[in-house]
């Protein structure tokens, strides 16, 4: 069986990117470690579940062993990231798969390394401090700008304090002080970063696959309308819809630290000074790619045809104005401003562009392949009751 390219995870986000390499002509194969609805498509020639990163390895290079060329691979999803960046030089000969995955996507990932790395360039950011104890956060407290967001970097240590909630949000200067004098003393290390204030419907986001060269192919621009969870999570509604600022910060920066590969950047514009603020860089496709696709561009499949040595795919001027929806993250998200709004630390988005949208997509949905969206739901229950269990 010839296959292409291999797509690392079958989220949405690994869906986004069999749906595209599929359309544009490639034999795609998907893996995972647990079921996802992307391993229903019809997009997939073939999928597999691997228990262990060990599994996948050997798995992998007995799909190699039977192809005539190197196949693809694409991380859709940051532990096969961290697993490439881990058994690169292992598999560069078998397979093809771009250069960040060498070294600077590890410094993307890592939240405090980030911050460093956009310092160095002169990149604006929110605060972000990574304490080694909960004893280090209390003395620090009253030096931490407010609102911001604490997480334990390690989560297992901090849970029965979290009581089922993945961060801890402290308004105010004497809210951040309570919490670090409340914090279990053997809960390991605290990273803290500033919120900006504002909705979050003044996120933007850039997509592009970005050539050895440092130029930026297939680039899409887009503004979040809503995310889920709220405030601090993945876009659930968003619209087509170029920012000149967001796309040049992101093209120049980029081309700055030598990145080669996906990525999808995301700004947020800080009411206090005027100013674009990155949030984070994705070394990968992220869960809103498939808006780009519907907008007209065609991040994967640029990159399969660069590292595929193939002419590159026509790049033509976006079209703005097509709102993407995950429908069942959405309306968690449009539930919770309803019923929560007013006290959360955070105003509610704006959403009113939602209505003039000139044509729509879906993250999971799709008329041609309907596998997927009756699976998502079934995959979500089956979760849920997992992790209750």
């Amino acid at each position: 069986m010839r296959i292409d390219a291999v797509v690392l995870g079958l989220s949405p986000t690994g869906l986004y990117a069999l749906r595209e390499l599929h359309a544009a002509g490639y034999a795609v194969a998907g893996a995972d470690r647990s079921p996802g609805c992307a391993r229903y498509s019809r997009a997939a020639r073939t999928s597999w579940l691997a228990r262990d990163d060990e599994e996948l390895i050997a798995r992998l290079h007995r799909l190699a062993d039977t192809q005539a060329a190197p196949p693809l691979l694409l991380p859709t999803n940051d532990h096969y990231i961290e697993l490439l960046g881990a058994r690169r030089d292992e598999l560069a000969p078998r397979f093809r798969f771009a250069g960040c995955y060498g070294g600077v996507a590890a410094e993307l990932l890592d939240k405090q390394r980030f911050h460093a790395l956009c310092r160095r360039h002169g990149i604006a950011t929110p605060g972000v401090w990574l304490l080694p104890d909960a004893q280090a956060l209390d003395d620090a407290a009253a030096d931490i700008p407010c609102p911001c967001l604490l997480k334990p970097t390690l989560v297992h240590k901090a849970r029965p304090f979290l009581r089922g909630a993945k961060l801890l949000i402290a308004r105010t200067r004497e809210d951040l002080g309570r919490l670090a004098a409340t914090l279990p003393r053997d809960s390991g290390a605290w990273l803290v970063q500033e919120i900006v204030p504002g909705p979050e419907s003044e996120i933007t986001v850039f997509g592009a696959y970005v050539d050895a060269t440092g130029r930026a192919q297939q680039s899409f621009v887009a503004r979040k309308l809503r995310q889920y969870p709220p405030g601090f999570g993945s876009a659930s509604l968003a619209l087509s819809a170029d920012c000149a600022q967001t796309r040049e910060l992101s093209q120049d920066f980029l081309r700055a630290i030598g990145f080669h590969g996906i990525c999808g950047t995301e700004f947020k514009r800080d009411p206090r000074d005027g100013r674009l603020k990155i949030i984070e860089i994705n070394p990968r496709p992220t869960l809103w790619f498939a808006l780009s696709h519907a907008a007209g561009k065609r991040i994967a499949a640029a990159c399969a045809r660069d590292l595929r040595g193939e002419s590159a795919p026509e790049d033509t001027a976006q079209r703005d104005g097509v709102l993407w929806r995950y429908a069942l993250k959405d309306l968690a998200a449009a539930r919770f401003y309803r019923r929560h709004g007013a006290g959360f630390v955070l105003p509610a988005p704006q959403t009113a562009a939602a209505a003039r949208a000139s044509g729509r997509s879906w993250a999971v949905f799709d008329g041609r392949d309907p596998l997927p969206a009756l699976m998502e739901p079934l995959l979500f229950l089956r979760k849920l009751f997992a992790g209750r269990a």
